[in-house]
């Protein structure tokens, strides 16, 4: 009996490969992701502490000078978050698309998947009635010689 061999089975590995390509490509977004929204929870850090101190310490500020330092730099951790929130945004759209392409890069491989299945429940189908063929042909030349034996022994 034959092995099977499917012929689209370079195509099949090329597909698996494009979508591993896809998933690790997400995986680095992911990473992107999770890093920017770290740099906000500490940007956010920031501002409650200086805020926490601000309102500790404005009693006893009397150099307007430092009081409009720590606004200067309250208003540029909220620039910082407003920029690291919309790096966000853009990062979870570059990752909405890359999910999209897994999809297709996954469907397209199951699609040559399935075919290969099917290949192989044909292949299977057609040996096993090979193999029941010569199954028969067997049983048939055994049937025969026996029979004939039997015929040899009474005309002996």
């Amino acid at each position: 009996m034959k092995r099977f061999r499917f012929s689209l089975e370079a195509l099949l590995e090329m597909r698996k490969r494009e979508e591993e390509a896809v998933k690790l490509e997400l995986a680095g977004k992911n990473q992107e992701i999770h890093q920017a929204e770290k740099n906000l929870r500490d940007i956010e850090k920031r501002l409650r502490v200086l805020q926490d101190e601000q309102l500790a310490s404005r009693e006893q500020i009397t150099d307007v000078l430092l009081l409009r330092y720590s606004v200067s730099y309250r208003n540029k951790l909220k620039i910082d978050m407003l920029q690291t929130g919309q790096t966000i945004y853009e990062l979870q759209n570059q990752r909405g698309d890359i999910r999209r392409r897994l999809t297709r890069a996954t469907q397209r491989k199951r699609a040559i998947e399935l075919i290969k299945e099917k290949r192989y429940r044909e292949w299977l189908k057609e040996n096993k009635l090979r193999e029941q063929v010569f199954i028969d042909d067997v049983s048939q030349q055994g049937f025969i010689r026996k029979r004939r034996k039997k015929k040899n022994c009474s005309l002996a």
